[in-house]
């Protein structure tokens, strides 16, 4: 690799060096507060500020980076061939199946979503990263601050409603699996006694949603962040208040109070709550939520298992009769479109940031992996939505800067023997919160 990629992880030795290393950080903090809130888009489907596409964001954006998208050339290589494979068999679909409208938008998409985790990823440098996940508790405490707001307040946002309180978000579902990433990349950002509180902050966003998908990784990422301590060096402290809380909710049953409580209300935009607060009470009643996805899902299947090798193309599911939406199911959806080698596409991505990284704790890195896999099963928008790709690209960023930084502190001027040993100076200590010897 080049001297210039080396010098990231430097001081600045002029006022022109240190101008750019300030923009960098600047654009990085402020590119991760918009696009992890979601808030561009939310201004535009409000509408607040109809006349600005989400596009146009994300061209400022992209021309902001330009200074530093040299960065993208260290890349995990592992994520470059998942894009690499991910952009061949949807240009190849687009060429060989017929095309329309639908499927050229859904190939958008796609190419969209690699250059934006490209422009993230070339944003994050090593003395950004702290401050980034600051960024993401800031984005997370606004995120549950607004979903309880409009759970008393409902259509404060939007008058575009779906039952349930999102925020920025719009749609209720994302807000929990946001708020689920900003719990999982936040909390290492804060001292390990206070991390429950993010935890519990996390815990009342997420049930204000009712977001199915978002409580069941919840309830699976805090038992593993109690297993791996991450949370407490003693479990018990966090094991025994846990068990008693579940007893006193089972024991008292606020379901029903609750439910109670919503029929009361405006009928027409809590009937979501109302709906799943009952399907809570009794499991084997089924919501229209769930009835649709179950119909969708066997619909999804059905294009599979009648095109297994070569699909049906880009955006099928898009576009079919069965249901107005898609299969709710990232699995399904790839599968429908590019036949079996479409179920690697989302394991591959996860791999992608996931292999070899030491830029994170372990267990932070497996619950990332956990969640991920398991939203692809209740969305089909994972690789699309850019408060995901946020995290992505973070990841990747996390796993090369660490690497490189590692490289950097041991002086190995093999990688670089332009710069003389003098100017090998490393960042300030706040940097050290992701070297792999702290297990915190």
């Amino acid at each position: 690799m080049s001297a210039k990629l080396l010098e990231q992880f430097g001081q600045p030795n002029n006022k022109t060096e240190a101008f750019w290393d300030k923009y960098q950080y600047y654009v990085s903090i402020i590119a991760t507060f918009l696009f992890f809130s979601d808030l561009p888009d939310y201004l535009f489907a409000a509408p607040i500020l109809p006349s600005v596409i989400p596009l146009v964001w994300l061209s400022a954006f992209a021309i902001s980076t330009l200074p530093f998208i040299h960065k993208v050339k260290t890349m995990p290589k592992p994520l470059v061939l998942w894009m690499g494979l991910y952009l061949l068999i949807a240009t190849l679909s687009l060429m060989t199946v017929s095309a329309d409208d639908a499927s050229f938008m859904d190939y958008r998409a796609k190419v969209l979503a690699v250059l934006f985790t490209s422009c993230m990823y070339a944003t994050y440098q090593q003395k950004s990263l702290t401050h980034v996940k600051y960024t993401i508790v800031f984005v997370l405490v606004m995120t549950v601050g607004n979903t309880v707001f409009e759970l008393l307040n409902p259509k404060f946002f939007t008058e575009f409603n779906l039952g349930r309180p999102a925020g920025f978000y719009i749609d209720p579902n994302k807000t929990g699996c946001a708020t689920m990433l900003g719990m999982l990349f936040g909390i290492s950002a804060i001292k390990k006694p206070y991390r429950w509180i993010l935890v519990v902050i996390a815990a009342i966003g997420i049930m204000a949603t009712f977001s199915r998908g978002a409580i069941l990784g919840w309830l699976i990422c805090v038992s593993l962040l109690i297993a791996g301590k991450v949370l407490s060096e003693k479990r018990w402290k966090i094991v025994v208040p846990a068990i008693i809380l579940i007893v006193m909710l089972v024991s008292l049953n606020p379901l029903r109070a609750l439910t109670d409580y919503f029929k009361g209300g405006d009928s027409a935009a809590n009937w979501d709550i109302v709906n799943r607060l009952e399907e809570f009470q009794n499991p084997s009643s089924k919501e229209d939520s769930a009835m649709e996805r179950q119909a969708v899902a066997a619909g999804g299947w059905l294009y599979f298992s009648n095109h297994p090798f070569w699909g049906n193309g880009l955006a099928s599911t898009r576009k079919w009769a069965i249901a107005d939406v898609s299969t709710h199911n990232m699995y399904l959806y790839y599968m429908a479109d590019h036949g079996i080698i479409g179920v690697i596409f989302l394991p591959g991505a996860i791999l992608g940031v996931v292999y070899g990284n030491r830029g994170e704790n372990k267990t932070i890195i497996l619950c990332f992996a956990i969640f991920i896999s398991l939203w692809g099963f209740f969305s089909h928008e994972v690789l699309a939505e850019r408060y995901i790709l946020t995290i992505f690209a973070l990841m990747a960023a996390m796993n090369t800067n660490q690497k490189w930084y590692l490289k950097y502190q041991n002086r190995n001027l093999l990688l670089a023997p332009s710069i003389p040993i003098q100017q090998l100076r490393l960042p300030p200590a706040r940097n050290e919160k992701i070297i792999p010897q702290n297990r915190n």
